[in-house]
């Protein structure tokens, strides 16, 4: 039979996927999408075709084995598995070719008048081959997708049949052939809704990993300080997440999956800068706290644990930096309630002698330190306009309480205190 333009078209399409024509980059990740559009197109373009003419049950039953392979195919794109997808591409493409060499090679006579020239034994005989590779090919799906299905029904009928046609019992070995297509439009249905089942099953098992990620992902952001906007959109991605997994909706689970990655990824992105900006507090709270008079051992632990923790941080070990920068607050808590324990303890024991003076000469050391600590903090504030007037401010405090350190240390310390507060909300908002 003279194959027509669409069937030979359809062909070339179909051989230059399978021998591999297709560019590799179809088959990355990112182009996961084009084997399922090739693959439905080349679907499409034949289920037009078998429209238009008296296709056997064989093909028929291809077809539907293609349809099922298409189905795969999509699942596995969704979880992003391009060695699986590619299987299912080709395994699909395959299916199509040979309906399509079959209906090329169709002859002109009717499915029925060649039926009807055949001797009845024989045709009853390809008949049931062709059933028995049908039910492997199925076999073969549902062992690749790990699916438990029971075949041996249907090998069953197709043994009895074989049984009754070498008995010479053609019409009983006709009717059983009647009783294997029930059954393997039965094995279809199934294969079809496993397949579905497994989409849902694995939407559901990817929802609960990443609900499991994105809990720990929170709290490390807590951790971190990362601006609210941020924490925010990680805790909406979660409510929307948990909420898709109840309602068991799978594309909707996807959807939230892409979109908790892409959020994830931002705050990755970010997450080297935010240690960098805490490690440089920290290196001018250490600063502040060796320029106490009093001798504290404990701030070359500190200064070690900060070594540490820089290079955790260059190494790209940022959940154990997080341990230890956690760590290294309390000891920095510690060392400061010690230092602040000795000086009362100082402040006590020089009352009786020179209690005017000591306090007149602890308020200036006080100020040395302030004076240390903004001035680091010029170069830090950038173009946060916020930041420069409340540095400004600072400042300006600062010569006040060194005006009035002699004459009024209570006023002076007064003022030291409202600078204090303000260098901490400076080094909150350039977090």
């Amino acid at each position: 039979m003279k194959k027509t333009v669409t069937y030979l078209t359809l062909m070339i399409l179909v051989s230059s996927m399978i021998l591999g024509s297709i560019p590799n980059y179809v088959y990355a990740d990112s182009q996961s999408d084009s084997l399922i559009r090739i693959a439905s197109q080349a679907r499409d373009q034949l289920k037009i075709q078998l429209s238009k003419i008296d296709a056997s049950q064989e093909i028929k039953e291809k077809f539907e084995l293609g349809s099922t392979e298409i189905e795969s195919l999509i699942q596995a794109a969704k979880d992003e598995n391009v060695s699986v997808a590619r299987e299912h591409f080709l395994s699909a493409m395959k299916i199509f070719s040979e309906i399509i060499q079959q209906i090329s090679e169709k002859p002109s006579t009717s499915e029925a008048s060649l039926s009807a020239s055949q001797p009845e034994r024989s045709r009853i005989s390809n008949e049931l081959d062709r059933f028995e590779r049908y039910i492997v090919q199925l076999e073969g799906i549902s062992d690749k997708n790990g699916f438990e299905i029971d075949f041996s029904h249907s090998n069953e009928l197709i043994d009895r049949a074989r049984n009754e046609l070498q008995e010479g019992k053609p019409e009983a070995a006709n009717s059983i052939i009647e009783e294997i297509k029930l059954s393997i439009n039965e094995l279809n249905q199934m294969l079809r809704e496993k397949t579905r089942q497994y989409t849902t099953d694995r939407a559901k098992t990817l929802a609960e990993k990443y609900l499991e990620n994105l809990d720990k992902l929170i709290a490390e952001a807590k951790e971190m300080g990362v601006s609210q906007e941020t924490l925010a959109r990680l805790v909406e991605a979660r409510e929307l997440l948990n909420s898709a997994s109840d309602a068991s909706n799978v594309a909707q689970i996807i959807n939230e999956l892409k979109r908790i990655i892409a959020v994830k990824q931002d705050f990755e992105d970010t997450k080297i800068q935010r240690f960098e900006s805490r490690i440089n507090q920290i290196e001018e709270k250490i600063v502040l706290l060796s320029n106490s008079k009093n001798t504290v051992p404990e701030l070359e632990n500190a200064k070690e644990m900060l070594s540490k923790l820089k290079v955790l941080v260059s190494e790209g070990s940022l959940d154990e930096a997080i341990r230890v920068l956690n760590s290294l607050n309390n000891l920095l808590g510690e060392i400061e309630n010690s230092i602040n324990r000795q000086e009362e303890i100082s402040s006590e024991a020089d009352t009786s002698s020179s209690l005017s003076d000591s306090k007149t000469e602890r308020i200036k050391i006080k100020i040395e330190r302030l004076e240390v600590v903004l001035k680091n903090l010029v170069d830090k504030v950038n173009e946060n306009a916020a930041a420069k007037r409340w540095l400004n401010n600072a400042f300006s405090l600062l010569e006040n309480a060194k005006s009035e350190v002699d004459n009024s240390p209570d006023e002076s310390l007064e003022i030291i205190m409202s600078i204090e507060e303000i260098i901490k909300r400076i080094q909150n908002t350039i977090q």
